[in-house]
């Protein structure tokens, strides 16, 4: 079988079972919720008419103890089956009452019984809804083979019948399961009628998705069988899609074999940060084996040398970002006061500032953190080196913190061109990085450096614009002790 059939049938089986499988899982779960319906409007018509037959059928006997007159009762429903009943109910014809009600006494025997009084004096002291009725709890049952449903079942609901605080009998009330199945048996019925109808569509939707999509892969399967036998066939149109740009490989393949036209190098990627050094030495070096003054001599060394320098700072925050993005603890935890993080990120920044022409102030701080000193340490110089390199000349870089819910939030604020919105959320990731204020796009190492030291103290980084060109660098860390590796 080939693999676009295979690919086809797999779509159609996937949608047809998710769909009727679906189905099958709503019409199992039909049932019960509608049973929960019918018994809560049951479980109201029951304290209904408990509360109505305590208040209008409860009698003071001549010992002075209540008694349940059902004699009210008889009246309303012989009153009740002289009425004429017609209500259409969707599907349902419904011309007579069918529910059911009972009364009992303290002891559990029947003293009313709507239907016919057919189990007038009966005892239902053991049956479960009059049962815990009378022990003033919520009394419900179901029962098979009832004769007002002989083919289902009947569902009954029991509440106390109070006077003056006492439980002087139970009343309730009972309705067979006979419309509620016919609705459930046409709401079944109704799903799986929709069920199939929108398997059906959705299938015929993956046929057609299949068909746009190996049609055209037939077409580039036949035209790479003619190239590859020397046929000449012309191009196929494909489109502008991904299908058409395999299309247009194989056609540049086809011109290259042909001799019109060579593959040109494209490996940069991952290389590219590597490809600038590397090119500097190797020209610096070629120089050298020349006869030159020393004062060019010593221009190519400083060359050599700085391009050396780029080329083991690359790979060395290559190393210690992967050392970092792996671990899963710190290697050690100790108290640090949020004070002598920033005189060190100060002074060894100072001369950077300088050369961009921007001043540092670290605002003094009380705060302590628990973490690693040294990673907390390069995380802040990462961070101002970057607001250095993007601020404007002649301003200031402020460096703050904050306690906040927890954590200790250090932030860097500089002046300089708002970053664009595209890029707040991806300048943490590993080698995206923008053009400083030289121009000069950097490694794309050292945000990310910092979002994984942050991670390791159970906090975040993140760079947001505040208006009138302040720019906001936020490393948050957790105040509480961390676990260590």
């Amino acid at each position: 079988m080939k693999i676009r059939t295979q690919l086809n049938l797999t779509i159609i089986g996937i949608i047809a079972a998710a769909i009727l499988g679906f189905v099958y899982f709503l019409a199992d779960e039909i049932r019960p919720r509608y049973r929960e319906a019918q018994e809560e409007v049951l479980v109201d018509f029951a304290e209904t008419m408990a509360a109505l037959v305590s208040q209008t059928s409860v009698e003071i006997e001549d010992n002075g103890q209540p008694r349940i007159s059902a004699i009210k009762l008889v009246h309303a429903y012989r009153g009740l089956q002289s009425r004429a009943l017609k209500a259409q109910i969707y599907a349902l014809n419904k011309t007579q009452v069918d529910t059911r009600i009972y009364v009992t006494d303290r002891q559990g025997k029947v003293i009313f019984d709507s239907d016919n009084d057919r189990d007038l004096g009966e005892n239902y002291a053991n049956w479960r809804d009059v049962k815990l009725a009378l022990q003033g709890k919520y009394g419900a049952r179901t029962t098979s083979g009832d004769p007002m449903y002989m083919e289902g079942s009947t569902m009954y609901v029991a509440r106390p019948i109070m006077y003056a605080g006492d439980i002087v009998g139970a009343l309730a009330v009972g309705k067979p399961t006979r419309n509620l199945d016919l609705f459930i048996h046409n709401l079944t019925n109704g799903l799986w009628m929709t069920g199939l109808v929108v398997a059906l569509i959705f299938a015929l939707a993956g046929y057609m998705v299949y068909r746009s999509l190996t049609k055209p892969l037939a077409k580039i399967q036949q035209y790479a069988l003619d190239v590859s036998r020397g046929i000449e066939t012309p191009r196929p149109t494909i489109g502008d899609n991904e299908i058409g740009d395999v299309e247009k490989a194989l056609d540049e393949m086809r011109r290259s074999l042909d001799g019109k036209q060579y593959i040109e190098t494209y490996i940069q990627s991952l290389t590219h940060q590597l490809k600038a050094p590397v090119a500097g030495i190797y020209g610096a070096a070629e120089l050298l084996r020349e006869d030159l003054p020393p004062v060019k001599r010593n221009l190519f060394l400083r060359n050599i040398l700085g391009q050396s320098h780029r080329l083991r700072e690359l790979i060395e925050r290559l190393l210690a970002l992967a050392q970092i993005e792996n671990a899963g603890a710190l290697n050690s935890v100790s108290m640090v006061r949020v004070q002598q993080l920033f005189d060190e990120v100060t002074q060894s920044l100072a001369d950077q500032a300088r050369s961009y022409g921007v001043s540092l102030r670290a605002e003094p701080s009380k705060d302590t953190v628990m973490g690693d000193q040294f990673l907390l340490t390069q995380a802040l110089i990462n961070l101002v080196k970057n607001a250095i390199e993007h601020a404007t000349r002649g301003t200031e870089i402020t460096l703050r913190s904050q306690q906040q819910s927890g954590q200790v939030v250090f932030s860097v604020t500089n002046i300089g061109e708002p970053v664009p919105d595209f890029a707040l959320s991806r300048v943490f990731e590993r080698f995206y990085s923008l053009p400083n204020t030289r121009g000069q796009k950097g490694s794309g190492i050292g945000l990310s450096f910092v979002s994984e030291i942050a991670k390791l103290h159970h906090g975040t980084a993140s760079l947001q614009n505040e208006g009138e060109g302040r720019i906001v660098a936020t490393l948050s860390v957790s105040a509480r002790t961390l676990n260590i590796a």
